[in-house]
């Protein structure tokens, strides 16, 4: 069965890949970026199959653009992938207030906009993918991003929460957080590293020193990540959250260890402030 997709973020990374095998498979796609232009090739190779949309995802009433554009063009709206997103390493004390709230609105109120623009057109079609991708940071902290992993963290219980409330009218919504990939993120996290402040050199400066040669060099291979996505919008039977890339397994799996642990040492305090 063809589908109609929407794609954020489809100039690069998991986002262009996901287009590009979306578009080969004959699925039909409103692909969006902020800069179109960086889009013309698909256009050029799929014709009538893709419609290009600029979107800045932070602009609610653009992301409601992009969902009339998929209706308009294609009569519906069958998929949409959330994947515009990116990250900038920086001590949160050294990170200005106007680059941590564009972080936030980028990675979690992208996400939030263009659910709710899409969410009125698959509950009247009683069926729709909402696939988000968060991050493996949606389950840990890490140092030196913390505007990018309160945003991946809201992601994921974002999709947790309304998964629950659109299964019964047939929305399937499922948070993927992945390792690293190969994409450009890396490169972008790196570039806007401040001067550290002294007490930060042993956190966020050990970090730059171990992802040096990082770029380039990551775990993850987007194009298998697009097979995946493409596979889950053929599926009923979605996870709220699937993990992507063993070196996210092993992450997670960590933290979520050091997680319960301290937990169960605090237990008794945990309790005993029930009421008597």
């Amino acid at each position: 069965m063809t589908k109609t997709w929407l794609i954020t973020g489809s100039a690069n990374g998991i986002g262009r890949a996901t287009a590009e095998l979306v578009l080969e498979r004959g699925d039909r796609l409103v692909a969006t970026a902020r800069n179109v232009d960086r889009l013309a090739d698909l256009k050029e190779a799929y014709g009538a199959n893709v419609e290009l949309f600029e979107l800045d995802v932070t602009d609610a009433d653009a992301a409601g653009g992009a969902t009339r554009r998929a209706v308009d063009a294609f009569g519906g709206l069958d998929v949409l992938l959330n994947n515009a997103g990116y990250g900038h390493l920086s001590p949160f004390e050294q990170t200005s207030a106007e680059d941590f709230k564009a972080e936030i609105d980028t990675n979690f109120y992208g996400v939030v906009n263009l659910t709710r623009a899409a969410l009125p057109v698959m509950r009247a079609q009683r069926s729709g993918h909402i696939i988000n991708i968060s991050s493996s940071s949606g389950r840990f902290g890490g140092a030196g991003s913390s505007a990018y992993s309160a945003a991946k963290w809201a992601v994921s219980g974002f999709t947790e929460s309304i998964a629950k409330e659109v299964a019964n009218f047939g929305v399937k919504a499922v948070a993927i957080e992945p390792g690293s990939i190969r994409t450009n993120w890396t490169r972008v996290a790196r570039g806007h590293v401040p001067e550290l402040l002294p007490e930060y050199v042993p956190t966020i400066g050990l970090i730059m020193k171990m992802t040096e040669n990082y770029a380039g060099n990551e775990p993850g291979d987007p194009s298998k990540v697009a097979q995946v996505i493409f596979d889950l919008s053929r599926r009923d039977d979605l996870p709220e959250h699937l993990i992507l890339g063993s070196d996210a397994i092993t992450r997670i799996e960590e933290a979520e260890a050091a997680r319960t642990a301290i937990a169960n040492q605090w237990a008794a305090i945990s309790r005993s402030t029930d009421i008597d």
